[in-house]
């Protein structure tokens, strides 16, 4: 375990709340329009969001594991006690023995982020700081297969969001690397990406989405 490492040094962005429950954003007394989630979202074409509604629910759904594994990888960059079913025991071994989570420092995990003049809130999974002095901001993604893996992209979009509210919001906080890590049964892959070109994703992904506004 990370015992005084799991530090979580950042301070939460005040007046905002996140409730779980409806997967809504307020900043003090106004309710942000969007999230991130919603806002890449809207790209997927008709087949691709019925394929992800599909495989969501149920014990071995998606939504079920993404929840278990990312409450593992938070207790476990906390130090605290890991509890999860058995059924996910494949892939949290490779997960928490993971290379890029060796001897970091935890900056922040289940970090709440917002944009107001986009009207949009997010959360990214960990901002940790490694070894060799490298700040990371990192994006967790669960698939059900090695081959899976193989396939999964980068959350290129995903993590760019979440890089420039964190620049809003803290400009002298430094963030050297983006990282997908893609966990799969007995496997886990750590995907890389620059901030830049994360930034770059995410900026085409918004202009897309106001178009589709505009269009609608």
């Amino acid at each position: 375990m990370l015992g005084n490492q799991a530090r979580n040094s950042m301070q939460p962005i005040k007046f905002l709340t996140f409730y779980e429950q409806w997967h809504k954003y307020r900043l003090q007394d106004e309710w942000l329009q969007r999230s991130v989630t919603q806002v890449l979202g809207t790209s997927l074409s008709d087949d691709a969001k019925a394929n992800i509604m599909r495989y969501k629910d149920g014990p071995d759904g998606w939504a079920a594991r993404g929840e278990a594994l990312h409450g593992v990888v938070e207790s476990f960059l906390k130090g605290q006690e890991l509890v999860y079913a058995e059924r996910w025991a494949d892939w949290v071994d490779p997960l928490i023995g993971c290379d890029l989570f060796k001897d970091c420092e935890v900056i922040a995990t289940e970090y709440r982020l917002c944009d107001k003049r986009k009207s949009l809130g997010g959360s990214f999974d960990f901002l940790i700081k490694r070894s060799n002095g490298e700040i990371v901001l990192g994006d967790v993604k669960t698939v059900s297969s090695q081959s899976a893996a193989r396939r999964r992209k980068p959350a290129k979009e995903q993590l760019g969001a979440y890089a420039a509210m964190l620049w809003d919001h803290h400009p002298v906080l430094p963030i050297d690397k983006c990282v997908t890590v893609v966990s799969a049964p007995n496997e886990c892959k750590v995907i890389e990406q620059g901030v830049d070109d994360c930034l770059e994703a995410w900026v085409d992904s918004w202009d897309k989405y106001q178009f589709m506004l505009e269009d609608w």
